[in-house]
């Protein structure tokens, strides 16, 4: 099953890399419970959310 997923991005970085191009960090967290997608296996309790972090880097093309 897929479903959308939605996460507000933080800009943690940007600057000139060693190389001449241009980066920025981005940082994205969010918790999702297993029921909204149709896991029904019984986990136990500690295991009903799956905790999301997302961590990217992004390298300007030039």
């Amino acid at each position: 099953m897929t479903k959308p997923v939605t996460l507000e991005a933080k800009l943690m970085g940007q600057g000139d890399d060693p190389w001449g191009g241009k980066r920025a960090g981005f940082e994205a967290e969010g918790k999702i419970k297993l029921k909204d997608f149709n896991i029904t296996t019984d986990l136990g309790p500690a295991s009903q959310e799956v905790e999301l972090i997302i961590s990217v880097e992004g390298v300007q093309q030039k």
